[in-house]
């Protein structure tokens, strides 16, 4: 097309198909490798949660050993201890018990059990802590 001797072209503006197919394939790659690692640091922050409560719930059985020469055992577990209870949380992602001997005087442990609701393999996953403040894991994660 000619119009006083200058010519003219028609530039279409956009991106081709090829080329939005292509962004589409890599953007889905990338996606793809971080979703696992998304999960497994989401996971993490979930554990320190978890420690933090074990942690907490130790305090309280020293308190509770302090005051009455034993430790609270299973039967009363959380509610006897001067701490908020944390399975009285609304969005909680651990179900915390206490496992001892009514009346011991030697030892007691608190586990924090992932709830069912996790995404796989972490579902299985418990965490420990006794009186000395070992937490100890039946999974790959640590605190």
């Amino acid at each position: 097309m000619r119009k006083n001797n200058t010519i003219y072209r028609k530039f279409s503006a956009g991106f081709t198909l090829t080329e939005l197919l292509v962004v589409v394939i890599i953007v889905g790659i990338l996606a793809t490798l971080a979703l696992p690692m998304l999960v497994k640091t989401m996971e993490k922050a979930k554990l320190g949660e978890a420690a933090s409560n074990l942690n907490l719930i130790r305090t309280g059985e020293k308190i509770y050993f302090l005051e009455n020469g034993f430790f609270s055992g299973g039967g009363t577990g959380l509610d006897a201890l001067n701490i908020e209870d944390p399975n009285d949380a609304t969005s909680r992602y651990f179900d915390y018990t206490i496992t001892s001997a009514s009346g011991a005087t030697s030892d007691f442990t608190a586990r924090a059990q992932r709830q069912g609701s996790a995404p796989s393999p972490y579902s299985t996953y418990y965490y420990e802590i006794s009186k000395g403040g070992t937490i100890t894991s039946n999974g790959p994660l640590q605190p």
